[in-house]
């Protein structure tokens, strides 16, 4: 009865959480869009791209908890995913884009539910709530695909209208307001592309580690039980 309570308790609040992500991106896009000065500029940002994604995952996965449903392997990749790609807002925002300009007003919050809060709850929620699972390193290339498929959409659309999402990806123009040519873009893209599969595949090494040492710790238990049994 105990254990059962417990374990309710338990997806209770895994489904709170969930819930709070959730929510927490459904209103922040909308108002962080709005409240720009240049809503056209603000919806081509991976930050707003990633937290849509969040939003979408989060969603499906509160009511999968809510019917009771079991979660399937494919919604784990997604969060998964969705772990990813926070990490490289929260860091990419903090280290490279934090000073690049000021917000007011609604966005000032926006600005950091959006780069750090939900980030932050997305890795509380794996640390704590999410199953650990045995993943292919075939995985870290579905986690790639979202951002490969932004970075050729945005330097396609460059290509064509001049206009890129983030200095970094602009090879017209020089640092501070490009990155000066098409080879320096590259060994950006090719940086992060590097960062994407580092975090991939650590990802998928602490997912092991975990299973290696619970399944030694079930082990041993059962050794222990049977060593009692036979006395």
């Amino acid at each position: 009865m105990t254990k059962t309570l417990s374990q309710g308790r338990y997806l209770h609040a895994k489904f709170l959480l969930h819930l709070i992500i959730a929510v927490t991106g459904i209103i922040s896009v909308p108002l962080h869009i709005l409240f720009s000065p240049d809503p056209s500029v603000s919806v081509t940002k991976f930050t707003i791209h990633s937290n849509i994604i969040v939003a979408i995952v989060f969603i499906v996965s509160a009511f999968v908890l809510l019917t009771k449903k079991q979660e399937n392997n494919g919604l784990d990749l997604c969060k998964n995913a969705a772990l990813i790609y926070m990490i490289i807002v929260l860091t990419t925002y903090h280290f490279i884009l934090s000073s690049g300009g000021e917000y007011s007003g609604i966005r000032i919050i926006t600005n950091f539910t959006l780069h750090y809060f939900t980030p932050i709850l997305i890795l509380l929620n794996w640390m704590i709530f999410e199953e650990k699972k045995w993943y292919s390193y075939k995985s870290i290339a579905f986690w790639l695909a979202f951002p490969i498929i932004y970075g050729v959409v945005s330097l396609l659309r460059g290509a064509y209208d001049g206009f890129y999402p983030y200095f970094f990806l602009n090879p017209n123009n020089p640092i501070p307001d490009g990155f000066g040519s098409y080879i320096n873009v590259s060994f950006v893209i090719a940086g992060f592309t590097f960062v994407y599969c580092i975090l991939g595949f650590l990802l998928i090494i602490i997912n092991r580690g975990v299973l290696r040492f619970e399944r030694a710790k079930q082990l041993r238990k059962y050794k222990k039980d049977n060593v009692i049994g036979m006395k």
